[in-house]
């Protein structure tokens, strides 16, 4: 019963809160041809040219090399920070 209680708070902050961000909140239309200048910068590559790419092996080892070792350092930096504050806060 409790538990009901709350979840109907809840509900009702959460659409109190949306009501108030609905009213103050205003869409803010683009810039005229900022589409346009987007598209025209943006470069995409042709289907021939990402075939040629997706049969050069070797460049794909590298990429994929590349990827795999960055995720390492992440992970062990996220470690090793995660290890000294964790034993920071029981010492």
């Amino acid at each position: 019963m409790n538990a009901e209680r709350h979840g109907t708070t809840v509900d009702a902050s959460v659409s109190g809160l949306e009501s108030i961000l609905a009213g103050t909140l205003r869409r803010v239309q683009p810039p005229r041809g900022m589409a346009a200048r987007l598209r025209a910068r943006l470069q995409f590559p042709s289907r021939q040219e990402i075939a040629a790419r997706l049969r050069d092996w070797r460049r794909l080892f590298v990429v994929f090399g590349g990827v795999m070792s960055g995720m390492l350092v992440v992970l062990t930096v996220a470690r090793a920070l995660f290890h000294l504050f964790v034993r920071r806060e029981t010492l």
